[in-house]
């Protein structure tokens, strides 16, 4: 196993030397000429700072990885940047993991008038804090049977970049951190619900990301997950993709690499359902097709 790590990270190494440690500027993307990348296939996973590289080739056993088999991923590059991969919020590379909704989402609640869980009218967020404190007001309304009190947008979209030498599975698998006794079945998680999708082409915080990767119908979605609840049970099948998604030689990694974005939220939401905090996590994989 020594052996075997000393020589992943001698194989990154030569490779990727000339790679900047917060921008993967280089003279040339390593992802282009990487031995194990292109004879086995790779995929690659980052957030535009740190990356992790997902092999189809077994170092440890000296195997390939077969068709529908769970990838080897393996983060010990040594100028991978600082801390591990994480999710961004989308449309940014500020870090999401660390943020809101992680560690603590909130939402204001606001008036519903019609019984259709979507609130008529909200109250002012004076500073916009995301949640009724002092200097908020709410103007005066009459009660009438479906008058109800209920959640504004709970959502929050995060995004991945990806990259690739080869055709491969994501899936995603959700798992119960902890919960309120008023909010500790699974049904509940039937009310969070998850949407994802590909953006080809953009710029994030001057990162641009797309211009080669490849372009056309080589990927789709699976329609079986609707809620995070579908994605409990094990690791669940929502992307195929077909073909590589490098494109050509490119002079970095994120200009051959596309971005996930994926949205969760409560779906709607009232007092009736229970008052407390629900917290569960959802971790991404990447087996061969």
């Amino acid at each position: 196993m020594l052996k075997s790590r000393l020589t992943n990270k001698i194989r990154w190494w030569m490779l990727s030397g000339a790679a900047c440690l917060t921008s993967f500027s280089a003279n040339a993307s390593w992802l282009d000429s990487d031995f194990y990348c292109r004879v086995y296939g790779c995929v690659i996973a980052h957030d535009g700072f740190s990356f992790d590289v997902y092999d189809n080739y077994n170092f440890a056993t000296g195997s390939v990885i077969g068709s529908r088999e769970q990838m080897i991923r393996w983060s010990g590059n040594p100028i991978q940047g600082v801390g591990g991969v994480n999710p961004v919020i989308t449309g940014s590379r500020i870090e999401g993991f660390y943020n809101v909704p992680v560690s603590d989402q909130s939402s204001i609640l606001g008036i519903d008038f019609d019984g259709d869980g979507i609130p008529d009218r909200l109250p002012s967020d004076t500073n916009n804090s995301g949640f009724l404190d002092a200097g908020d007001r709410l103007d005066p309304f009459a009660l009438t049977d479906s008058t109800d009190l209920v959640a504004a947008d709970t959502s929050a979209q995060r995004s991945l970049y990806l990259s690739s030498r080869t055709d491969f599975f994501l899936t995603a698998e959700a798992t119960l951190v902890g919960s309120s006794d008023d909010l500790n079945n699974l049904d509940m998680l039937e009310n969070v619900e998850f949407n994802f999708g590909v953006t080809r082409q953009g710029v994030d915080d001057g990162m641009a990301f797309g211009a080669d990767a490849r372009t056309g119908n080589f990927f789709r979605s699976f329609n079986n997950i609707d809620s995070v609840a579908d994605l409990y049970g094990g690791p669940q099948r929502i992307m195929v993709f077909r073909d590589e998604i490098r494109l050509r030689d490119a002079a970095d990694l994120p200009s051959q690499s596309i971005r996930f974005d994926y949205v969760y939220g409560l779906s709607a939401y009232d007092m009736s359902m229970g008052e407390g905090f629900l917290q569960y996590e959802i971790e991404f994989d990447f087996y061969n097709r």
